[in-house]
């Protein structure tokens, strides 16, 4: 991943200035050296309250040194104030030894500025939440109680509390989030990478860039563990202990929850063992949204996640801990490893596979890794009708046939085709799954409804639809709290899809809930429905 630094370039200018450069005429020159130097590597440790003391003191003596000017255009980009950063970058520009070096980093922070000077803002306590579409503020709310949550979850884990604000931006487009995180969009389709930790800050697409959301809170989280990581470590961490405690804490934010493996990464771990095929630790570096195949990267996600049960199992949180303080330390990861369990590194890697081989995991055949397309729909998906995605051609047919039957309200034949297509499709396909569902549920099936859409919902605990199929069921059974508590979790996946909105309002009122179904009257008004 690329990172802009005129470290190197500045420590050679220094070694080749001629004497008729005005600044190299002050010894003063050569103390700015230094400080730059530290100051780039406070950047590179995100040590950032230090590299902007240094920025802030540099600009107060020296403001019309390009060196100086470059190095503070950096700070401030960090922080986020790309006006400010802008403005430095051009001043740097002058000098035709780094020009090139300050018109790249220009450019790239004015690309991100297209975006960013359209950034609402709304603080807390711990955090500042920037936003550019009107629609993306039906995500303040949720992402806030989140992350206030994650910072007190988070911090009590890995025993760290940043100090400074910090800073989550929402980008609304496919364009601005390949431009900020320095991934292709290839790499991100790949990968499924919706997010990243990186610059100093969390950064997210906007859900509404697949059409049926992802889990964005989930999400949030993890890369907020990657935030904590960085600051408490000085960014000494490897990516596979990174991602491993970022995958494990990611819904740290939800109360009583124990982290578990989801069968879809529990299945791909059966399969890795059946046929010892493994990710390993190199071919993680340097971040796992560079492996060529998604089913490699969710493989990488699961393999981690496993690392850190192990470690957990073994001395919990402390043990955690003591390994991240002695990376912070300087010590080897292999050594801070090594110190902690009191084994070598060598024998924690075999003892760990070892284990992970005599698991008992779970493979379903036929399951998939959901793909990630980041482009905007023109409306909301509804499974329930979309035949599209469902891959076995025999099972597409009948459900063809089932909506066509359907939509003529005769039920009983429509599940006659449903189930056969059920059965083409391996049981395990949520967009056939929701539509026998949903046939049941108007033929007042309710029992044979509830049975597939749990099943639906274990395997596809991220297809908004379930949830949507789930809340009409009990909604129709008169289990309202149920329908509510359903629904609100489809929320964390999907909040631009209006349906929620709409029924969460009426449940609400049906309970005589009246704050709570003005909320969600207002956030419908939020989406333009």
């Amino acid at each position: 991943m690329k990172r802009f630094s005129i470290t190197l370039v500045f420590l050679l200018q220094i070694l080749t200035l001629s004497p008729g450069k005005a600044y190299a005429q002050d010894n003063k020159f050569f103390d700015v050296v230094g400080e730059i130097a530290y100051g780039e590597e406070c950047l590179k440790t995100w040590q950032i309250d230090e590299a902007s003391a240094i920025a802030d003191k540099l600009l107060s003596t020296a403001a019309e040194n390009p060196y100086v000017c470059f190095f503070a255009g950096e700070v401030r980009f960090y922080e986020g104030n790309y006006q400010e950063s802008l403005s430095l970058l051009k001043e740097a520009q002058k000098d035709p030894d780094i020009a090139r070096n300050a018109l790249e980093f220009y450019d790239f922070v004015d690309k991100i500025y297209q975006t960013a000077s359209k950034f609402k803002e709304v603080k807390t306590e711990h955090f500042l939440f920037r936003y550019a579409e009107d629609k993306d503020a039906i995500l303040v709310d949720y992402a806030l109680n989140t992350l206030e949550k994650a910072y007190h979850a988070i911090g009590k884990d890995l025993d760290y509390f940043p100090k400074e604000p910090i800073l989550v931006e929402v980008f609304p487009d496919a364009e601005s989030f390949c431009t900020i995180s320095t991934l292709t969009k290839e790499e991100i389709e790949t990968s499924g990478t919706v997010a990243i930790c990186l610059f100093n800050r969390v950064i997210i697409t906007s859900p509404r860039l697949q059409p049926r959301g992802y889990q964005w809170l989930d999400t949030l989280t993890h890369e907020y563990v990657h935030y904590v990581i960085m600051k408490k470590t000085y960014n000494r961490v490897p990516i596979w202990l990174h991602e491993g405690i970022a995958k494990y804490e990611e819904n740290r934010w939800l109360e009583n929850i124990i982290p578990k493996l989801p069968v879809s990464l529990e299945s791909l771990m059966a399969e890795a063992v059946e046929k010892d095929y493994f990710i390993t630790f190199e071919q993680m570096h340097p971040s796992l949204a560079k492996l060529k195949k998604r089913e490699d990267t969710a493989l990488a996600f699961a393999e981690v996640f496993t690392v850190i049960d192990y470690l957990l199992n073994r001395g919990g949180y402390p043990l955690l801990v003591s390994i991240l303080d002695g990376i912070k330390s300087g010590k080897s990861t292999e050594d801070a490893v090594s110190s902690a369990i009191g084994a070598s590194f060598a024998e924690f890697e075999k003892s760990w596979l070892q284990e992970l081989k005599q698991k008992n995991f779970q493979r379903i055949p036929g399951i998939q890794i959901l793909p990630t397309k980041l482009k905007e729909s023109s409306k909301i998906v509804d499974d329930v009708e979309s035949v599209a995605e469902i891959e076995v051609k025999e099972a597409r047919k009948y459900a063809i046939l089932g909506d066509l039957l359907r939509h003529e309200g005769l039920h009983g034949a429509a599940v006659v085709e449903y189930e056969k297509a059920f059965k083409k499709a391996g049981n395990i396909s949520p967009q056939i799954q929701n539509k026998l569902a949903t046939t049941y549920i108007m033929d007042t099936q309710y029992t044979k409804a509830e049975e597939i859409l749990k099943v639906a919902l274990k395997y596809y605990p991220e297809y908004t639809t379930t949830y949507i199929s789930l809340g009409e069921l009990y909604q129709r059974k008169g289990e309202y709290g149920t329908a509510i508590e359903i629904l609100s979790q489809a929320n964390h996946i999907n909040p631009f899809n209006p349906i929620i909105h709409k029924n969460l309002a009426l449940l609400y009122d049906k309970l005589n809930r009246k704050d709570d179904a003005v909320a969600e009257l207002k956030r419908l008004l939020l989406l333009g429905k």
